[in-house]
């Protein structure tokens, strides 16, 4: 979005009406308009707009009366900057695409101004209109998609599907047009070090839970290590980094990003889950009233949290001597954003009934436990699966949430 003043006509006693003021008077609310959509919204179908095969038109020529006629329904819809697009009667489309490969097809709707004609034709009345569009590449800003089909060479017609959520070649497909919603308030983006697929297709899956779990934010994956709000890496790799490497690390933390290092549970996989069993028995009153028994559970509870903070230091150790050495706060301390926004956690979650460990100084974050390989299928209880999907999502709100912080504290703010 261009960020420019609105300009409005002062109205006076006596101001003379010229066309060029009209403009101007006019515009000025339509420019509102477009901010107040823009900003809040994403373009998409408001209602009807369905797509059926044929049937051909009784006036197409002999070479068009093949049976790739669509019938598009009247309907509504709104495209990215907020122009209302009407259908008021049934059209038709001919699919004319002639391909020498198998390629998808895209039936788009677009607004359009016909002002230059009917002023031409000498009419007072601009009608806003539409066209529909066959194109071989996804819809663009400005466009609503309607279906898409994957057109074989051969294709002589085009049939609807027989699974509509599984549609075949030479099927319509509707799976992908998108209804009018809310945009999301915030952004993050997710980066793995080194280059991972493996673990940006895990934060993807995550990505994809978002417009269902939290709307309000959306996520994405980009390729550049340093370049997201939130940077992956194993441990491992983190205790291998070069010394060019952990100053492109610290810049990263020092411009409001987050470092997510994750660790294998190892030793402390067990320990977590002692820990878990012994703090649910003595807080359900297993063990009755005070006894013996009592005090051997809770003397117990505290050797197991003393190992257990022993392990977590031998791991955090290269951690806070890395922060140390680039003079970054070594204060240990986890925001409590993260336990807190969007979703609230009273104990971090379990995974196949262990639970994980997090640990924070600022902006890096140590993770024991293999969270992010949950966000791909793996099988999992559901409420094991939805609490690990949610502290993925407090993660990637607390990274963009800080970054977002950082750059309003820069001058010039960096748009």
């Amino acid at each position: 979005m261009t960020l420019t003043p609105l300009q409005r006509l002062q109205v006076n006693d006596g101001l003379l009406i010229t066309a060029d003021r009209w403009q101007i008077a006019h515009g000025y609310h339509q420019q509102r308009q477009k901010i107040h959509y823009e900003s809040l919204h994403h373009g998409g179908i408001v209602s009807g707009l369905g797509v059926a095969v044929g049937p051909v038109p009784e006036s197409a020529p002999s070479k068009y009366r093949q049976s790739r006629w669509l019938t598009i329904q009247p309907g509504l819809a709104i495209d990215t900057w907020g122009n209302p697009i009407v259908v008021a009667n049934s059209e038709s489309c001919y699919l004319s695409a002639q391909l020498t490969e198998t390629t998808t097809i895209y039936i788009v709707l677009r607004h359009s101004d016909r002002s230059s004609a009917d002023a031409a034709a000498g009419t007072d009345i601009v009608q806003e209109a539409f066209q529909i569009l066959e194109k071989n590449s996804p819809a663009e800003p400005g466009e609503v998609e309607l279906c898409r089909v994957r057109l074989t060479p051969e294709a002589t017609e085009i049939v609807s599907p027989v699974d509509v959520f599984n549609p075949l070649e030479n099927q319509l497909d509707l799976r992908f047009r998108n209804p009018v919603r809310a945009r999301p308030s915030r952004s993050a983006t997710v980066s793995a070090w080194p280059r991972r697929s493996d673990v940006l297709r895990q934060f993807q899956g995550l990505a994809e839970t978002l417009s269902g779990l939290y709307p309000a934010l959306q996520a994405e994956t980009v390729p550049n290590p340093e370049a997201g709000d939130l940077t992956h890496l194993s441990h491992r790799d983190f205790q291998q980094l070069d010394r060019s490497e952990q100053q492109q690390m610290a810049a990263h933390l020092r411009g409001g990003g987050v470092l997510l290092v994750e660790a294998e549970w190892g030793q402390l996989g067990e320990l977590y889950q002692i820990e878990a069993e012994l703090q649910c028995a003595i807080a359900a009153g297993q063990l009755g009233t005070p006894s013996a028994l009592q005090q051997d559970a809770e003397r117990e509870l505290a050797e197991v949290q003393q190992t257990l903070q022993h392990r977590v230091d031998e791991l955090s150790r290269p951690l806070v001597q890395w922060l140390d050495q680039e003079d970054l706060p070594t204060a240990p301390g986890l925001a409590a954003e993260v336990r807190s926004q969007p979703f609230t956690f009273a104990q971090w979650p379990t995974l196949h009934s262990v639970p994980v460990g997090l640990y924070g100084w600022g902006g890096l974050l140590l993770l024991v436990g293999p969270l992010p390989r949950t966000w791909c299928g793996v099988n999992l209880p559901r409420h094991e699966q939805r609490s690990a999907q949610e502290l993925g999502i407090n993660l990637l709100h607390f990274a963009a949430q800080r970054r977002h912080m950082h750059r309003l504290l820069q001058v010039p703010y960096p748009t």
